[in-house]
């Protein structure tokens, strides 16, 4: 694989870093293994300026911390607080004095404060950095590096390394780049600049946790596990294969699985245009139309061990349409599928912001549910948090307005301005 980078490059002559990443999976309670955060971990400073950097220890305990810079010519450090020398940019590396963690902060220096938002300074290190999203993280640019999969192997024929690459979208036509992809900041069309960052599919990626967690869902670089695990179906009976496997990605018409179970009742919802008929009703799959989603949906998220090996339940967090079940879901009925999360406002089989009312409002292309089952967060592994708060990625210097603000955020702001480069 190939990674893009910014000019970060001399950081490990600054300190013999070997504890840069968190240790131990992702699970319920974060990352495992002491790790320290930074805030912020992306900031752009004029020359002459300087911005406040804090460094805090999770899961231990650092009294102390040690600063240095990877460039002083550029940028220096005192005890957390950065000051521009020269225009360019540098790494601030901290260690914990007692924990021996580590992490870094991407520094630019300009000539003069700026007033307004900047791709190369604001955006781009974000996806080309190493650590930046979390303890640990890949760059995205180790595998979405190139539009172009076949020859260079970037998945998704995505460029997320340059502003035309991001703008070219995910999996766009190889021999005709322009207006062919997926966007990726909500555009009605690659090229259009009416972005939506609030419904756009990269947000989605930076922010929602595929579903079930804890433990989290292993993430597989060939996405064979994304259509969920291999079942059988005979005289109206859905039962997972076991042990669990995933053949059916390359074969998703003759191989029965769970996302296309829960797909065919969907539809057949749909087809049907009556929201009302109840968990009885009976739909075809596989060949075999004498499922109902009560014998045979609803298991995928009332029991254990459905999804992975080990998975918990849907139904642990999500029980109820009430506040103390998360995103007031529940997934334990039909009526609270119909009913969706955070009191009726974000259908589950669609993904608008309106109440589902009628069975034509079904969409399971853009449906929360299969998003949830299939897409993974990226970059991939983020600790799962049940607090949320590392959703919207680490803090960053908005240079603009002159606060911090975060990540996610700050791409928003950038997109808001028109997405200047």
């Amino acid at each position: 694989m190939k990674k893009t980078n910014i000019a970060i490059l001399g950081l490990l002559t600054v300190f013999s870093l070997t504890n840069w990443a968190c240790e131990g999976p992702a699970g319920a309670d974060g990352a495992a293994g002491v790790y320290l955060s930074v805030s912020p971990a992306l900031a752009s400073v004029a020359k002459g300026g300087t911005v406040s950097v804090t460094a805090t220890t999770n899961n231990g305990t650092d009294g102390s911390y040690t600063w240095a810079s990877s460039d002083e010519n550029v940028v220096s450090v005192s005890g957390g607080t950065v000051s521009g020398i020269s225009e360019g940019t540098a790494i601030i590396a901290v260690v914990g004095d007692e924990s021996g963690a580590s992490a870094s902060v991407i520094i630019s220096v300009t000539g003069e404060t700026r007033t307004s938002y900047d791709y190369t300074l604001d955006i781009n290190p974000m996806f080309t950095s190493d650590n930046f999203w979390f303890p640990g993280s890949d760059a995205c640019t180790w595998c979405h590096y190139a539009n172009d999969e076949e020859e260079l192997h970037s998945k998704h024929v995505m460029d997320l390394g340059t502003f035309e690459g991001m703008m070219y979208g995910a999996d766009p036509d190889p021999d005709n780049l322009a207006g062919s992809g997926h966007p990726l900041f909500g555009e009605t069309t690659t090229g259009d600049t009416d972005y939506d960052w609030g419904n756009s599919m990269l947000k989605g990626r930076l922010r929602n946790n595929r579903m079930p967690q804890a433990p989290a869902w292993e993430f597989l670089r060939d996405e064979s596990n994304r259509l969920g695990p291999d079942i059988t179906v005979s005289d109206g009976v859905v039962s997972v294969i076991r042990p669990i496997q995933y053949t059916s990605w390359d074969d998703p018409d003759n191989v029965p699985n769970a996302l296309g179970l829960i797909e065919a009742w969907v539809e057949d919802l749909k087809a049907g245009g009556d929201l009302n008929v109840g968990g009885d009703d009976p739909f075809s799959y596989a060949g075999d139309d004498g499922l109902t989603f009560n014998s045979d949906v609803l298991p995928f998220f009332t029991d254990d061990n459905m999804w992975f090996t080990n998975s918990t339940p849907c139904v642990e967090c999500h029980w109820g349409n009430i506040e103390e079940s998360y995103h007031l879901m529940d997934l334990s009925s039909y009526e609270g599928f119909i009913y969706g999360a955070d009191g009726g406002e974000h259908p589950v089989l669609n993904g608008t912001k309106t109440a589902l009312t009628s069975a034509t409002d079904i969409d399971w292309g853009s449906s929360r549910i299969k998003h949830r089952l299939r897409d993974n967060r990226m970059p991939p592994n983020a600790p799962f948090l049940l607090s949320e708060e590392n959703r919207d990625g680490p803090d960053v210097w908005d240079a603009v307005e002159g606060e911090m603000t975060t990540a996610v955020d700050l791409i928003g702001r950038w997109l808001g301005a028109g997405a200047p480069h």
